[in-house]
């Protein structure tokens, strides 16, 4: 008996740490990327992100770099087009995702308004540095000094839009509180309310010591990834963007976010839509939202 539970430990122990590598670090885990990694969208989708991320790519570009808190050397891309560095879009991608991808499908859109693409490689994703993933703890405060980079280089007038993808939406709502004047209203594309929500039920019993794992290897727990506190002190007004067949993040954490957001506000809830794919399957309708946002707070 005693040789069965002490079995049983050893599998529990190696199976949280699998577990913990999986979602929080950079390579994941060998054994379980081959299990869990399966697409999530259709082949459609997947040839429109590429396809835009190869265009924005061979696009004329400038790469910055900054460090983070934690020592990491960030990289961050920047696409001139036609903004002259007074009007940018800051894109933000999300989860296990890099710039190109998220970036490319919104380039045409903003290169036909004149407004430049400011688009970073978040901490351990892309060409920036960094082991752990920080589900918006760590990107947060990386997208607000790229902020103070960008006032830096092209002066203290430039206007900007936080545009948010995934975790990335969460991103730029956990921002909202804490942003400079030069950003004048937000994009929250698929954001989740705190990353706690997401996987709840996803790890059942295991949820607790992962959480612990996370809190002394990577200084945080989940439940500090909420965005809730910050919209409460927003000020910013906010699009709030979400797919209702999103199977990732769902559709009711965005249809929440946007009730429980008290200032200027507006929403695009796209029918037959997963996860960030909004662009791609109501791209009229999203640039009409974007639009009226662009008009009225930048102009």
């Amino acid at each position: 008996m005693r040789k069965i539970v002490k079995i049983g430990l050893v599998t529990g122990t190696i199976l949280t740490e699998e577990i913990y590598r999986y979602i929080f670090c950079r390579k994941g885990s060998p054994v379980l990327n081959r299990l869990f990694d399966k697409k999530g969208h259709e082949d459609g989708y997947y040839e429109f992100r590429d396809s835009s991320a190869d265009r924005l790519r061979a696009a004329p570009q400038e790469r910055f770099f900054i460090s983070s808190r934690r020592g990491c050397r960030l990289s961050g891309c920047f696409i001139p087009c036609g903004g002259n560095g007074r009007r940018i879009a800051f894109i933000v991608h999300g989860y296990r995702s890099e710039h190109a991808e998220t970036a490319g499908m919104f380039l045409d859109y903003y290169r036909s308004r004149g407004i430049d693409i400011f688009a970073p490689d978040n901490t351990a994703a892309g060409e920036s540095e960094g082991h752990l993933i920080g589900f918006d703890v760590y990107e947060s405060q990386d997208c607000l000094d790229w902020i103070n980079f960008l006032c830096e280089k092209f002066g203290s007038n430039v206007q900007i839009i936080l545009h948010g993808f995934s975790m990335g939406g969460a991103t730029v709502l956990k921002m909202s509180d804490k942003c400079p004047d030069n950003v004048k209203f937000i994009v929250s594309d698929s954001g989740y309310m705190d990353a706690d929500c997401i996987f709840k039920a996803r790890l059942g019993i295991l949820r607790a010591p992962v959480n612990i794992i996370n809190r002394l290897v990577a200084g945080y727990f989940m439940a500090d990834t909420s965005v809730i506190p910050s919209l409460e002190r927003s000020t910013l007004p906010i699009l709030f963007v979400h797919g209702r067949e999103d199977r990732t993040v769902e559709f009711t954490q965005g249809e929440m976010l946007y009730r429980l957001y008290n200032g200027e506000k507006d929403c695009l809830f796209t029918e037959n839509t997963r996860h960030v794919e909004s662009m791609y399957t109501s791209g009229e309708d999203y640039a009409q939202k974007l639009d009226k946002f662009i008009d009225k707070y930048i102009g």
